[in-house]
This record gives C-alpha cells, sequence and structure tokens, in this order.
C-alpha cells in the first residue's frame, strides 16, 4: 500500500501542479508572455517538489541508520524493522540483524525486502559462510548463478512470491483506474469541463500504472525463473 501511495502521490505532482497553474492562466486570459512565465513556475514548482521529496526519503534513510545503531539487542531491532516504512529501512536492519543474529529466516527477509545487489552478494556470503556439505556447495552454485547475470546491475528483486503480491495489487489499481476512466468518458457524472479533465488526467494516471504494471509483472516472470537458480 505504501508504494501505491507514494506513486499516486508523484502522479498528482506531476499532473496537477501544470493543470492547476495553467488553468489560472487560462482563467485570467494570459498572453503569449504570460504562458511562458507560467511554464517557468511550472518547474520551478515541480524542482521544488521532487526535490523536497528525494530530501525527505533521504533523510528517512540516514535516521534509520541512526536508528539502528541506538539498538542494543535483535529485539530491539526487530521491533525498529517493524515501525520503519521503507523496504530499504527493513533491508538495512535485516542486513544488521544477520550480522549479529544469524537465521534462515532473517536470510529470507532479505530477499524479501532487498532490491540491491550488494545486499544479495551479502545474503550469499552469509549462507555460504553458515551452511557445511552438501548445502555450502548447493549455496555456492547460485551465489556463481546470481554473479553471471546480476553482477553488473544495481537492482534487483529475488523474492518471487512478493513479487507476485506486489504486480497483483498493481493490476488491481490498474483496472480500477480502467473502470474509472471509461464511466467518466461515458458521462456517468455529466458532462462538464471539469469532468473532461478528471478524465484527460485518469487516462495519463493509468497510462503510467500501465507501465508500471508491466515491469512488475516482467520482474515477478524473472524472479519465477530465477527462483531455482538463484
Amino acid at each position: 500500500m505504501k508504494s501505491v501511495v507514494k506513486l499516486l502521490s508523484f502522479m498528482l505532482v506531476a499532473i496537477l501542479v501544470p493543470t492547476l497553474v495553467m488553468s489560472l492562466v487560462s482563467l485570467l486570459g494570459g498572453n503569449e508572455t504570460v504562458v511562458i512565465i507560467a511554464q517557468f513556475v511550472i518547474m520551478l514548482l515541480m524542482i521544488f517538489a521532487f526535490t523536497r521529496v528525494f530530501s525527505l526519503m533521504r533523510r528517512y534513510e540516514i535516521k534509520t541508520d541512526e536508528l539502528i545503531k541506538e539498538c542494543k539487542n535483535p529485539d530491539d531491532l526487530r521491533k525498529l524493522r517493524d515501525e520503519r516504512i521503507t523496504y530499504k529501512s527493513k533491508a538495512k536492519i535485516t542486513n544488521e540483524l544477520i550480522n549479529i543474529d544469524y537465521s534462515e529466516d532473517e536470510l529470507k527477509n532479505l530477499r524479501k525486502y532487498t532490491d540491491s545487489t550488494e545486499d544479495m552478494k551479502h545474503y550469499y556470503s552469509t549462507l555460504i559462510s553458515n551452511s557445511q556439505g552438501k548445502k555450502r556447495e548447493e549455496a555456492k552454485i547460485k551465489r556463481d548463478n546470481f554473479n553471471k547475470k546480476y553482477q553488473h546491475k544495481t537492482r534487483i528483486y529475488p523474492d518471487f512470491k512478493e513479487n507476485l503480491k506486489t504486480v497483483i495489487k498493481w493490476l488491481i489499481l490498474f483496472f480500477v483506474f480502467i473502470i474509472g476512466v471509461s464511466l467518466l468518458k461515458r458521462g456517468a457524472f455529466g458532462s462538464t469541463s471539469f469532468t473532461f479533465m478528471l478524465y484527460i488526467i485518469g487516462l495519463i494516471m493509468t497510462f503510467v500504472l500501465m507501465i508500471n504494471s508491466i515491469i512488475w509483472i516482467v520482474r515477478t516472470v524473472n524472479s519465477y525463473w530465477d527462483r531455482k537458480f538463484i
């Protein structure tokens, strides 16, 4: 749900800011000079909004690093992980847990939360170090398979079950938007300029959701085929 809210927020900012500014210009009957100034204002507002958001995201992860240092035992770390929102923070905390309180469950959690190849290298290193005999050799083979395919990439989504949940979530949202846009097109909410504006915004957001759904379908399919090899 957090990723849904984040993406919808980004889309609303990207769509509503230009729409509102240009609507205001239109109401004021702006000439060509005013339109150029308005476009410049839109650019500044967009830069400010996204810069602010990315700054808050960085500060959130820095705060996670500080809180990890304050945790004195594994239970504190697990409690902190439950409290933090982003998967990036949860992956950081899980990495720390693996270092001080190794378990196969925590290794599975790392695969669940991470999207980083560096985390996966830590995953294999820890798995090999804590395995013996046949399991150790199998872990080495999976590590080698992973390195052959992903060592030059920075992002990986290895947990098939988690990816499947995510793609289902995005597909549901995508079809909800399709239904909403279809209703707007048929004039179910009346034929007004405001309804038309909502229809155009809905079309744009539906297109973005379609692209995002396709991306997650590809990630899910890749993780399905990789699940026995890495």
